[in-house]
């Protein structure tokens, strides 16, 4: 009788496990144009890491939402931690309302602004110091 009690526990017990279990979905180098409240437009660079149960099979639509969500945002907003929570929340609420799937965490591995150095800018740079003409 414990046997079998103890069997139908573990049974119960490893299919909750699977139930529940957590996939994970990595997003490398992912790049953006956003806007800046400065001047134009500035490029970003992040790298992310999504659990939650199948965002590896959906990992188009998690993409998807990551271009909406991330194309929202001022650049200099996400460089702050109170931005980088706020994306967070939004894109895990807008996945959640558009595709119905659940991202119980988002971790941001990277988040940065590249650099946009052109001829152009250099060459304006130059003739702002006076070396050029």
């Amino acid at each position: 009788m414990y046997l079998k009690l103890m069997h139908k526990f573990l049974l119960i017990l490893s299919t909750l496990v699977l139930l529940n279990a957590e996939e994970t979905f990595m997003v490398d180098d992912f790049e953006a144009t956003l806007f800046s409240k400065a001047s134009g437009t500035l490029q970003v660079q992040g790298s992310f890491i999504f659990e939650g149960r199948d965002v590896d099979i959906y990992d188009f639509k998690i993409i998807d939402a990551l271009n909406v969500v991330i194309g929202s945002f001022y650049a200099e907003d996400l460089l702050t931690s109170k931005g980088k929570e706020a994306f967070k929340t939004t894109l895990i609420k807008y996945v959640q309302e558009k595709y119905a799937l659940d991202i119980d965490t988002l971790y941001i591995q990277k988040l940065k602004v590249l650099n946009d150095t052109t001829a152009q800018k250099i060459i304006e740079a130059l003739k702002k110091e006076g070396c050029c003409k």
